[in-house]
């Protein structure tokens, strides 16, 4: 017989608490799944799901473990292989890493039959595995504790000079981020890395492997103690040497290792090394000045030419290098260059050089541009252009050039005279005299 109007609707609330209760049953049971496979009629009222919520999942039994290996236990009759890609996270996946990639350089070079291509295949899977534990932020400090950092570090210097391009580029990426901690980076100068990461600026088989080496004496250079290891108590400027020869190697003219990206990656990184006197006494002796004067004449890499400049004009004999190499002249457009940071840096490059007396007599070209500064609104790009034309002003010739440009403007001419009736410059200008500091 046909059900009646309360039938129907005692029906559907009963479909309805049926679907409902099947859906708690799903939910608890992801949660914790039982022991024996789900019966095919599970939506129904069966030995797994109840009719009442309390009671989902109560038909069988469940097993309740704080280990996952407990309630997902490996295969009985799987093979484990402990040279295959690691699979830890969180705290083991640095020191779990690094253990299989140990296995495998020491299954390398132990001369015994190994398969070389999977042996290969296996470095990749686990270095670029190592590579993401390393970017955890959260447990990268229990991986540079105790002697773990150096025994990782060594391994990766190794690594470094590994017969496959991705392994050596992915070890040069480790090493990067190692950089960024202060224990890391001891560690890298320490175990001599850092001469590895610069011969590997040379590297013929891969445009990335020159790259990832640079990229990380760039991340090495950018702090003080990186910057002192590197250019002297560690390395002794060696590293400084070799960066230059790279810098000159791939600009050469239809260079076989041209590598597009890391000039500038060089010239960065000599700016924050060449303040030490011997890297700077290194890097000339190399001639590095030529190329970077040549560089600023072809408008190439403004910003980082500047600042290796201004490293190399902090030395006696780099200022005097970059006078003769035509520095002044080079610089002389990018004091009105349209970027402000070019600007800036090219007054400050003209102050450091023209503290020499040879600097003060060259550099009446720069005057038109440098006056240009004096208008500009930002108070350090004033300052700099203040203090260069004063010394500047230091030599006749020179000084006449400033009164002939600024004549048109009496009250900046006023305000110029002003100050150097005030300060002294850093070298007055005396004939037959020594300087006046």
């Amino acid at each position: 017989q046909p059900l009646g109007g309360g039938d129907a609707r005692a029906a559907r609330v009963k479909a309805a608490g049926m679907e409902h209760h099947s859906m708690i049953a799903v939910h608890h049971e992801e949660i914790n799944p039982p022991q024996h496979q789900h019966l095919a009629h599970y939506p129904s009222n069966s030995a797994v799901t109840a009719w009442q919520p309390g009671d989902v999942g109560k038909g069988v039994k469940h097993g309740v473990s704080e280990s996952l290996s407990k309630r997902y236990p490996y295969p009985s009759n799987a093979v484990y292989d402990p040279l295959e890609q690691s699979v830890a996270y969180g705290r083991n996946a640095v020191p779990k890493t690094m253990m299989v990639l140990r296995k495998l350089v020491d299954a390398s070079a132990s001369g015994e039959a190994v398969d070389e291509e999977e042996c290969t295949i296996r470095k990749r899977a686990n270095i670029k595995k190592l590579l993401q534990a390393l970017c955890d932020h959260t447990v990268i400090g229990d991986a540079v504790s105790g002697d773990k950092l150096g025994e990782g570090v060594a391994l990766l210097k190794e690594l470094l000079s590994d017969a496959d391009v991705q392994v050596r580029t992915a070890a040069a990426a480790a090493l990067g981020r190692l950089a960024t901690l202060t224990q890391g980076r001891k560690s890298i100068c320490e175990t001599k890395c850092a001469e590895v990461l610069a011969h590997m600026l040379e590297d013929v088989e891969g445009v990335e492997v020159r790259l990832e080496a640079g990229r990380t004496l760039q991340i090495l250079t950018r702090s003080i103690d990186g910057t002192d290891m590197v250019a002297e108590s560690v390395s002794d400027g060696r590293v400084v040497q070799k960066m230059v020869r790279a810098l000159l190697a791939i600009s050469a003219k239809k260079s076989q290792i041209e590598t597009p990206g890391l000039v500038a990656i060089l010239l960065e990184s000599l700016s924050y090394l060449l303040k030490a006197d011997k890297a700077v006494e290194l890097a000339l002796s190399e001639q590095v000045m030529p190329f970077v004067v040549y560089t600023l004449r072809r408008r190439r890499y403004n910003a980082e030419a500047l600042k290796t400049v201004i490293a190399l004009a902090g030395h006696m004999h780099g200022k005097k290098a970059a006078i003769e190499a035509g520095a002044l002249q080079a610089i002389c457009g990018l004091l009105a260059s349209h970027k402000a940071t070019e600007r800036q840096l090219s007054a400050r490059a003209v102050l450091l050089l023209c503290v020499d007396q040879e600097g003060k007599k060259k550099a009446m070209v720069v005057v038109p541009n440098l006056a240009q500064q004096l208008y500009e609104e930002d108070h350090d790009m004033y300052m700099n252009a203040l203090l260069a034309l004063r010394s500047i002003s230091e030599w006749p010739e020179s000084r006449a050039m400033v009164l002939k440009v600024l004549e048109d403007d009496p009250e900046m001419l006023a305000e110029v005279m002003r100050d150097q009736q005030m300060h002294l410059a850093a070298f007055r200008y005396q004939p037959n005299a020594p300087p006046r500091v």
